[in-house]
Parts: C-alpha cells; sequence; structure tokens
C-alpha cells in the first residue's frame, strides 16, 4: 500500500472513532456550542477548514465560552473600544473584520508554540511592528498600549502588508504570528490571489485560535448588555500633567485612569500626540467634559500674558420681563458674555439680545462651530487695533486665538501681517498688532527665553522645587545681530524694537540685557531673588557695562559654575550613518529626541551623514 494513502487511512479511522466514541459533530447536545461552519467569510476572502480545523476551532470556541468571568471581560472591553476603533479602520479602509484584534493578544511564534503578548498592548504590536510604523517606546512611554496610538498604528502595518501581499487573509496571519512561520508554510506563495484559502493543516493555529476568537465574540455580542455603559474620552489637556492631578481634576477614580493609561511610564504627561483617556460611566459623560474645559491651559498661562482683561458684569438682559439668563463680563473694556455647558451660537445670541449673524461676525465664527465652556466671547463690534503694538506668538495659537485675546479683529491682523487665512503659527513669531507690517521688512522671529519654555513644560507640575523663580525685572532686552528686542515680562509681549546701535550704559537700570547664544538661551533656574534684590546699583552698572550678562552676581556666578561642570562630564557619542534620523537614534539609545535637540542645540531636524551628536551622559 502506498504510505500516503497508509497515513491518510489512519487519520480517517482516528476521526471515525473519534466522532462515534464522543459524537462531537455528528449530534451535538442542546447544550453544546453550534457547529462550525466548513467555510468563515473574513474580510473579501473564504478561510475553508477541514475536518480536523474544524475540530480544533470548535475546541477553542468552547474553552473561550467556558470561561465565563472572561468571555465577560472580552465582551466589556470590545463595547468600550469599538467605538473608538471603528472609525479609524474606516478612515484607513482596513477591513471591518480586524476590528476584533484590538484586544486580542495570541501570537504564534513558531510552528509548535503560541504565546501571550505582554499585557496592556493593543492589536498584537511586537516591538519590530511597532517600530515600523514608528511608534514611541521610551523611558516616558510606550504607544502599543495606548488605544488611539496604537490602532492608528496597527491600521497603517496591516495597509503596507496588504501591499506586500495583497491578500487580506496573508495579511492577517503575518499580524498574528512571526515570518519565520509564514516562510516556512510558504503563505506569500500559496495563497497570493485566492479568494478562497484552505486551512488544512494545525500548523495554521494563529488564525484558527483568532477566528474562534471571533466566532465566540460575534454570538455573544448581540445579547451584551453592559452592567454600566461606559464611553472613552479623550482628554485634549494632559500634557504636563500627572495622573493624579488628571482625576482630581475630572473626578475619576485614580486607579481607574491608571488602568486605561499603561502606556504613561513617566510621572507627568509628555509632549506627544498621545492624551490621557479617560473611562467613564456615559452618565457622567458631559460633566467629565465640562470639568475639561474648565481645567484648559493652552501654553502659558493666561494671568502671565495680561490679556484678555475681564471684569465681571452684574447685568442681566431682559426681554418683556423674561430673565435670559448668562454670565456676562467687560472684556479687553468690551461687553463679553461666557460660555457655559450645552451653550451654542443661537442661544448665546439669544442671551445677549443680538442676532446669530451680529454674534458670529463679533467673534469671527461660523454658526455651527463649538463653543468652548468657561470662554469669554464678545457681544459687540471688536477694535481695529489692539492696545499693545506687537505678540509673540505662543505654542498652538492661532491668528483667531489672537484676536480673541486681544479683542481685535480677524481681518485687521490678517492685514496688519499679511496672511491670507487663519493659520498654526510658528513659536516665537512676531504678529503685528497695530499697523501693517512693512513689505520690505521680512517676517521677525523671537528665540523664546528658556524661562517661559520651561514655565510651558511645568504647567500642571506639583513637584513645587521644580518651578522656576522668575528673574525680578520689568523688561528682556535679547540683543541679536546688533539689534535689540525689547520684550515685556510681565506680558510676555514684544513692546518695541531698539535701535540698532545700542549704549549700554544709556539702558534703565530695571532692564536686563542678554547677549543672545547662537542656539538655545539657557538660563540658570536657581536665581536667588533675595541676592538679587540686594545688589546696589554700582554692582548693576558695572555688570552692564563690561560684560553684558544678567546684571546679578547670582546669575553670573551660576553660570560660570555650570561652565566649570560642564568640561568635566563625560558623554556618549554617536556619529550620524546614512538614512538615520533623530528620531531613530532617540529610539536606538533609549533617549527622547528632545534630550537630543537640547544636547546639542539643534537648530533643524535636518542632520547630515558624518555629523557626531551628543547622545547622553555616562
Amino acid at each position: 500500500m502506498d504510505l500516503r494513502a497508509f497515513k491518510y487511512t489512519i487519520e480517517f479511522v482516528f476521526l471515525f472513532t473519534f466522532w462515534g466514541n464522543n459524537n462531537v459533530f455528528a449530534a451535538p447536545h442542546k447544550t453544546d456550542n453550534p457547529l462550525v461552519p466548513y467555510e468563515v467569510k473574513f474580510a473579501d476572502i473564504t478561510f475553508q477548514l477541514n475536518d480536523v480545523t474544524r475540530y480544533l476551532i470548535q475546541n477553542e470556541l468552547k474553552n473561550i465560552q467556558s470561561n465565563k468571568q472572561n468571555i465577560q471581560n472580552q465582551l466589556d472591553k470590545v463595547a468600550l473600544f469599538l467605538p473608538v476603533v471603528e472609525p479609524i479602520l474606516r478612515e484607513q479602509n482596513v477591513p471591518d473584520d480586524f476590528k476584533y484584534l484590538v484586544s486580542y493578544n495570541k501570537y504564534q511564534s513558531s510552528i509548535e508554540n503560541n504565546i501571550n503578548l505582554e499585557a496592556g498592548v493593543f492589536w498584537c504590536l511586537d516591538k519590530q511592528k511597532a517600530e515600523d510604523v514608528d511608534l514611541l517606546m521610551n523611558n516616558q512611554l510606550d504607544e502599543r498600549k495606548h488605544l488611539i496610538a496604537a490602532t492608528k498604528g496597527a491600521a497603517m502595518c496591516l495597509k503596507r502588508n496588504y501591499v506586500l501581499y495583497s491578500n487580506w487573509g496573508t495579511t492577517l496571519f503575518s499580524h498574528i504570528s512571526d515570518k519565520k512561520v509564514l516562510s516556512l508554510l510558504e503563505v506569500s506563495k500559496k495563497w497570493s490571489g485566492n479568494a478562497y484559502i484552505l486551512l488544512d493543516s494545525p500548523a495554521y493555529m494563529a488564525i484558527l485560535q483568532f477566528l474562534a476568537y471571533k466566532l465566540a465574540i460575534e454570538k455573544e455580542f448581540p445579547l451584551y448588555k453592559p452592567a454600566v455603559p461606559k464611553v472613552v474620552y479623550e482628554y485634549p489637556y494632559s500634557k504636563g500633567k500627572t495622573l493624579n492631578k488628571i482625576s482630581a481634576e475630572l473626578k475619576v477614580e485614580p486607579a481607574t485612569l491608571s488602568e486605561y493609561n499603561l502606556w504613561l511610564i513617566s510621572k507627568n504627561v509628555p509632549d506627544t500626540d498621545c492624551q490621557v483617556l479617560v473611562v467613564v460611566p456615559t452618565s457622567r459623560f458631559n460633566e467629565v467634559r465640562t470639568l475639561a474645559e474648565l481645567s484648559r491651559k493652552v501654553g502659558l498661562p493666561s494671568k502671565d500674558l495680561g490679556f484678555p482683561v475681564l471684569k465681571r458684569e452684574e447685568l442681566v438682559e431682559k426681554s418683556k420681563g423674561v430673565n435670559k439668563g448668562g454670565i456676562f463680563y467687560k472684556i479687553n473694556d468690551l461687553k463679553g458674555l461666557q460660555a457655559e455647558m450645552c451653550d451654542a451660537v443661537v442661544n448665546m445670541a439669544y442671551k445677549a439680545g443680538i442676532s446669530i449673524e451680529k454674534f458670529v461676525e463679533y467673534n469671527d465664527m461660523k454658526v455651527n462651530d463649538l463653543l468652548h465652556i468657561g470662554q469669554v466671547y464678545y457681544i459687540e463690534k471688536k477694535n481695529v487695533k489692539a492696545s499693545v503694538p506687537f505678540h509673540v506668538v505662543r505654542e498652538g495659537e492661532t491668528l483667531w486665538d489672537i484676536s480673541q485675546i486681544y479683542g481685535v479683529k480677524l481681518e485687521s491682523l490678517l492685514e496688519y501681517n499679511r496672511l491670507e487665512s487663519v493659520q498654526r503659527l510658528q513659536r516665537g513669531r512676531i504678529i503685528w498688532m497695530q499697523t501693517t507690517r512693512p513689505k520690505n521688512k521680512p517676517i521677525e522671529y523671537i528665540e523664546m527665553p528658556d524661562e517661559f519654555a520651561a514655565i510651558e513644560e511645568l504647567i500642571g507640575t506639583e513637584n513645587d522645587s521644580e518651578r522656576l523663580v522668575p528673574i525680578p525685572v520689568k523688561d528682556t532686552i535679547i540683543v541679536k545681530e546688533n539689534q535689540a528686542l525689547v520684550v515685556n515680562n510681565d506680558k510676555n509681549i514684544l513692546v518695541e524694537s531698539a535701535p540698532k546701535e545700542i549704549d549700554l550704559n544709556s539702558l534703565p537700570l530695571s532692564q536686563e540685557i542678554r547677549k543672545e547664544q547662537p542656539k538655545n538661551i539657557n538660563l540658570p533656574k536657581d536665581v536667588d531673588k533675595k541676592g538679587v534684590q540686594q545688589n546696589d546699583l554700582n554692582e548693576k552698572k558695572q555688570d552692564l557695562k563690561d560684560e553684558s550678562v544678567p546684571n546679578t552676581k547670582t546669575i553670573a556666578e551660576s553660570s560660570v559654575g555650570k561652565e566649570e561642570n560642564k568640561s568635566s562630564i563625560k558623554y556618549v557619542y554617536h556619529t550620524v550613518r546614512k538614512d538615520e534620523t533623530l528620531f531613530r537614534i532617540s529610539v536606538n539609545y533609549n533617549v527622547s529626541v528632545e534630550q537630543l535637540w537640547k544636547l546639542n542645540n539643534l537648530s533643524s531636524t535636518i542632520i547630515e551623514v558624518g555629523t557626531v551628536l551628543k547622545v547622553k551622559r555616562l
């Protein structure tokens, strides 16, 4: 007898005996799970099963459904995550069937072995796949564990593999198993271009187990009702804050916040695209959004800027004796109305006693624009000019933001700065607020002193020892290529442009001279405020005249001490190779891009081959 025929005969006898004794497939008991079909649809392909692989899926399905607590936990996750995941997959044109991978964590490492991935990782993303789609993994965060970042990364990874294999079945297998498995089974060659794929061996265990999981969820989900319906809210103002601070601001349990933010490794939320995810009951969603808006902080706190100038008005608009409600303010000496929860343009106009068209016109908005809870909106025409001549753009500001801050018409700012549309502006750009920038005068930027940047980074920091001590001077003069720019420290605005030829001796003693360095301005954080105030006038004059450095001994001595320390510090160096980027180098050495930027005083993200970079201290 032919050996292959003998093998198939033995298999047939085994299966027949198994069916006869155990009655698994022939006539299931009423309490048994339904039979797995011989064909299972997935995306635009059909997986075909033989008796062996069908039995394996059936057995896996029984194991899943027998653990009631586990299936309940999985259903809870699916119900919570799918509203977030599905829109991203649709946007990226990834088939809907892949959505069940979001909370799936099994991975086929070899023909014989399956493993469970690290806890908290979404989409079966191992480190290699995450690196391929530029997900961040460092000592501050792990984006594989951030629901939104991981979903976007997984969608990109799936699309790339589909371009490579031209088959969604192969794409699925490549995502949940090692490349060596695909190579040994010659999956790419066998499955390429096929709409029907035969799974005839336990070697395809990764797909068999996932199909069982998918069938289990699809069977149970229509009957699933959560004990407490919940929703995922992406908190947009989390940068620089700790989870404890956010939990206090939004009134949520710290343990719950930590459970869904395993991606965060550092104490404070780093400056990346990842925001803290808040899981709350649907009944509290509007409340949490309101609390989030009230805790909103954009760039520097508004009190540091000095604008807008707000004064509460005890005024209630009435019409025919009917109280319309509303909280009124004087904002930059103009009438204003504060947006409250659930407010829209229509009812804001009603409270103010003006037409919708006028409210939209006064605030340079559109009727469908969303309002920010707690923000004061204008209910009369804004000014043509601001009360200050210039403004230095802060992180994330747009021209519309600036127009609202100072009470200036948006069209005026567009005209003054020769702009055609509202756009996100580069940090440090000088915005003209009263007159039009001359054609022959280029756009100017100010390299903002480090104390401003540090304040932005430390917003929400709970450790007071980390906060900077402000230098007790009114104005700062930044000298750049023999041209001085006077910046008002109290309001963080450009006050005037000083003449090119500057007599340092003639400057007021309340002003501080800083000779700007070619790259970043590094000022000591440990300034002794008391020591500064005790310096006499002669010492200030001598410092200004001889050295053109900050007019305090404390600052000068601190700077000297830092220079001496720098000479004794040893660093790890890296020579840039072809096709390397700052991000790739930061990942290889487990440091952040920001550290590389500051350590090497870089002014551009472009680095040339052969450049020697300081990477970190020894």
